[in-house]
């Protein structure tokens, strides 16, 4: 499995993104920056389709892994399919007025089409994926909804490895606090809310590299390379700094 992190986005490019910086966006593209970021990994896994692979593209419904997917999907050559459980924390929301947080409801199912020739979108996204009334996700319901993507992966790994599915490398296209939860549920590190004491701290545009076994005497996930961000110049490199994932646990509302 390869994981990576979206490329650099506007709100990345802030220097503060919490809710009280009235610049913050509820789902920001991609920055000039973060577009050459996406030409490396397209150029990256351009290379990656000439190794006979069979490999499959996931990605958030936020509009920074959409624009990040995409490069990755005409390096592929393949499809995407989007989950809305990739999301980052906190959902789609705004509310740098005055403190009050309002859910928005994301892209919609035929805005991504439109848009994202290619992608596929599940029919429950007809109206968008998130809603005013769900405001901004807590840390803790995030932690319970990257557990069900956990429990996914590992389904995904079993049938590969008794024959059920073809085998294929899955590409999952996220977040940096969504990969930080999600690799602290599959090593079984400690899951608070709040202060951190350790972070899993990812650049933009890096890929992880998992290797799930399922063997008879138990099961076990390996880290094979983590952060790897050899394929994109040092001058264009960005994000995966410890500061603002802590920020992103302590003032919910931050990433």
């Amino acid at each position: 499995m390869l994981l990576i992190r979206h490329c650099q986005s506007a709100n990345n490019a802030l220097i503060n993104a919490n809710l009280e910086n009235a610049k913050r966006s509820s789902d920001p593209g991609l920055t000039a920056l973060g577009e050459s970021q996406s030409e490396a990994l397209r150029d990256l896994f351009r290379e990656k389709r000439n190794d006979g692979r069979a490999r499959e593209a996931w990605t958030s419904p936020m509009r920074r892994c959409l624009e990040t997917s995409r490069a990755i999907a005409r390096g592929l050559e393949v499809r995407v399919n989007v989950m809305v459980d990739l999301h980052e924390h906190g959902g789609c929301f705004d509310g740098a007025r005055g403190g009050e947080v309002v859910g928005e409801r994301g892209m919609t199912k035929r805005e991504i089409e439109e848009e994202f020739p290619g992608f596929d979108v599940p029919a429950t996204m007809e109206r968008g994926w998130w809603s005013e009334e769900r405001g901004c996700e807590s840390v803790s319901d995030a932690q319970r909804r990257v557990e069900g993507v956990a429990d996914w992966l590992w389904t995904r790994a079993r049938a590969m490895a008794s024959g059920e599915e073809d085998e294929r490398e899955l590409c999952v296209v996220a977040h940096g606090m969504f990969i930080d939860i999600l690799l602290k549920t599959l090593f079984d590190a400690p899951r608070t809310t709040g202060k951190q004491r350790s972070l899993f701290c990812s650049q933009n545009a890096c890929v992880h590299k998992l290797h799930f076994d399922v063997a008879n005497d138990g099961a076990c996930v390996g880290l094979q390379s983590f952060n790897d961000v050899s394929h994109i110049p040092e001058c264009l490199r960005s994000g995966g700094s410890v500061e603002g994932l802590d920020v992103a646990y302590t003032h919910e509302g931050s990433a």
